[in-house]
């Protein structure tokens, strides 16, 4: 249930409104989540699941099927200035939010990145989503008091 056949449609809408975002400066965590609406604003690893949204359909179903079979991977890179970052893995290609656009990881290695011993593995993913909807619920609900 992934859509590979229409990906760079997929990618040119992300890009379409893309604006990085620390999530540190907007939340005051990190949060990891799926960017539903336009403008699209977050960062690695909100452009990587957003990505993996769109090309799923839209479908949570289809998100988490594609996370939990392992379908498609995010890793994690070092940057050239030592900084962990998010890429997604769709087979032999990468895309970031610094290419956006999927490329063979030769391309990403140019851009500076390193691999990283391991990946998110989907349990890893799952608890990451479900703490930053926790954390993002705990500020809505301190804002009211």
């Amino acid at each position: 249930m992934l859509d590979l056949l229409n990906k760079e449609e997929h990618v040119a809408h992300l890009n379409e409104t893309w604006k990085y975002v620390y999530d540190s400066e907007r939340h005051g965590f990190d949060r990891w989540v799926i960017l539903k609406e336009p403008p699209y604003e977050g960062d690695c690893e909100d452009y990587a699941i957003t990505l993996l949204w769109l090309m799923s359909g839209k479908s949570m179903i289809n998100f988490w099927i594609n996370v939990i079979t392992m379908q498609v991977q995010l890793r994690r890179v070092i940057t050239k200035k030592g900084e962990g970052h998010v890429v997604l893995r769709i087979g032999n290609l990468y895309i970031d939010n610094w290419s956006k656009a999927f490329v063979p990881w030769e391309t990403m290695e140019r851009a500076g990145h390193k691999k990283f011993l391991w990946m998110y593995d989907p349990l890893l993913v799952i608890w990451k989503m479900s703490k930053s909807s926790l954390l993002q619920r705990k500020q809505l609900i301190s804002k009211k008091d």
